[in-house]
């Protein structure tokens, strides 16, 4: 193999584990949306039902069905939005559109779903406004082969930014709660993802919604320095992503290459290729909230400790790196990379250890 990613699924147990245990009476959805964020779906839906997970969360009902064999309650995040979908007993679909719940419960006859009812705190994306939530869920009520599974909220937050915004959202969701569970006892109520679970241990609710954490994933600049480090907490990261040269040149000062001719030595340099490119995702990574390919110098590879910076942005399918001050790097070195998980191919090798 030239590229490859191994996982780490006694790291992704450990997180799951450590995050369980600030939880008391909260249980714990594990998100495995998008491939488990790069790391695989069906691999990590078992680690984490294994490590006691209560369910699990995704954004469709393709992917849910990917999943349906761990006989496992299975989220959907997305709202359903025709009537024309799978049933399945252990689905649960959000809603946010009463005239198509009202269809569905007509065309499902005989047959009873659950429904995850969402709530829009200000984020925009979907899910009924605060100020229609109660009474939404008060027509649930009188709807049959339907029952209110769970009511949610995801709160637009990002840490240690807009906290007093947040925990403002978060208590006028909780007086929702409060009423929709004089109707549905059993409810149950959910707002926390990561950065919520972190920095607002008053709003567990009945269940957190992790998905970052259990991958490793966090801000760490901004928790470094503070009392809810996760790494203090013992959250470690679960990813390598390798690839090994394929070719080293040599090119003089002044001379030009790349494939418009538009890159100019500035010194004598040893060039090193990666069979990895932006079709692989390399390169990709969000800047101010823009997803968009970052130019070469921002980026590197390492070696044995050391960086190969890129020398300009990858191509589809391949990347070259300095190794001028690097004499160890030879055809076949493995050098380590980093990239967004997210948008890793899924045809690059995952290997579980």
């Amino acid at each position: 193999m030239n590229r490859w990613i191994e996982i780490d699924t006694k790291i992704i147990a450990s997180n799951i584990k450590i995050i369980k245990s600030k939880l008391k009476n909260a249980k714990l959805m594990a998100v495995v949306k998008s491939n488990a964020y790069g790391h695989g779906l069906n691999e990590i839906s078992k680690i984490a039902l294994n490590s006691g997970a209560f369910m699990l969360g995704v954004m469709d009902i393709d992917e849910a069905l990917k999943i349906e064999k761990f006989n496992s309650k299975i989220m959907i995040f997305y709202p359903l939005n025709n009537i024309d979908f799978p049933l399945r007993d252990n689905f649960v679909y959000t809603i946010d559109n009463f005239e198509i719940l009202k269809e569905i419960s007509k065309k499902i006859n005989k047959k009873k779903i659950f429904l995850n009812l969402e709530v829009d705190c200000g984020l925009k994306r979907w899910g009924v406004d605060l100020k229609d939530a109660f009474d939404f869920a008060l027509k649930i009520k009188d709807l049959k082969n339907v029952e209110l599974f769970s009511l949610s909220t995801h709160i637009a937050y990002t840490p240690y930014k807009n906290k007093i915004d947040a925990k403002e959202k978060l208590e006028k969701f909780k007086e929702l709660s409060i009423k929709v569970k004089k109707i549905f006892p059993n409810v149950i109520v959910n707002a926390a993802n990561s950065s919520i679970f972190l920095d607002f241990p008053d709003f567990y609710f009945d269940m957190v919604r992790i998905g970052n954490l259990i991958y490793g994933i966090y801000p760490k600049d901004i928790y470094s320095s503070k009392p809810n480090d996760p790494k203090v907490m013992g959250i470690d990261m679960p990813w390598k992503f390798f690839a090994k040269i394929i070719s080293i040149k040599e090119v003089k000062k002044g001379e030009n290459f790349g494939y418009a001719s538009e890159i100019v030595a500035t010194k004598n340099m040893r060039i090193a290729t990666l069979p990895v490119g932006y079709s692989d995702g390399l390169g990709m990574m969000p800047v101010e909230n823009i997803y968009k390919i970052t130019e070469g110098e921002r980026f590197w590879a390492n070696i044995n400790g050391k960086k190969a910076y890129f020398i300009t942005k990858p191509s589809i399918s391949h990347t070259l790196i300095d190794v001028t001050d690097i004499p160890e790097a030879c055809v076949g070195t493995t050098v380590s990379l980093s990239i967004r998980r997210t948008s890793a191919n899924r045809d690059i090798p995952r290997i579980y250890k």
